[in-house]
């Protein structure tokens, strides 16, 4: 009659701990799933970022990891039009800001750089416009990027 009695109480025992290493694998994966920046901007013109063309107006960009690619999720502040953004190349340096950097290329202008302070660098997105001389102050723009607070 013993025996018979313990079976439940085993049953339960592990019930709960299949329930809890559930619970905490679950909390595990959720937590991983935080963004190593997020932060906001806004385009006060229209800017081609890799494959893509964003519109002015204000957006928002989040980047999950700092391993190569770094991989940028940009979508507009009302949650339209996701884009990602995907980069071959960084560096360590910055210059103190977080911010787009853009340029003029034929004709258009094109992010080349995302330059993020907060993670100490400049994700590259077209090398070419990166490494090239500003021959004026106005062919090289800035947009500031707010980061977002959690």
């Amino acid at each position: 009659m013993r025996k018979n009695q313990r079976v439940p109480v085993i049953r339960m025992v592990f019930a709960a701990l299949f329930v809890s290493v559930f619970f905490f694998a679950a909390t595990a994966y959720a937590q991983g799933d935080l963004p190593v920046y997020g932060g906001k901007f806004t385009l006060p013109y229209r800017v081609h970022w890799g494959k893509s063309v964003l519109e002015a107006g204000d957006y928002t960009i989040r980047i999950n990891s700092t391993g190569t690619p770094i991989i940028a999720l940009v979508r507009r502040v009302n949650g339209d039009a996701l884009t990602r953004v995907i980069s071959g190349s960084r560096s360590e340096q910055t210059n103190g800001i977080n911010a787009l950097l853009i340029r003029e290329k034929d004709g258009q202008l094109t992010v080349h750089s995302l330059s993020l302070s907060d993670l100490g660098l400049v994700v590259i997105y077209d090398p070419s416009l990166a490494q090239e001389p500003v021959r004026e102050v106005r062919e090289s723009r800035t947009v500031p990027v707010m980061s977002a607070r959690r």
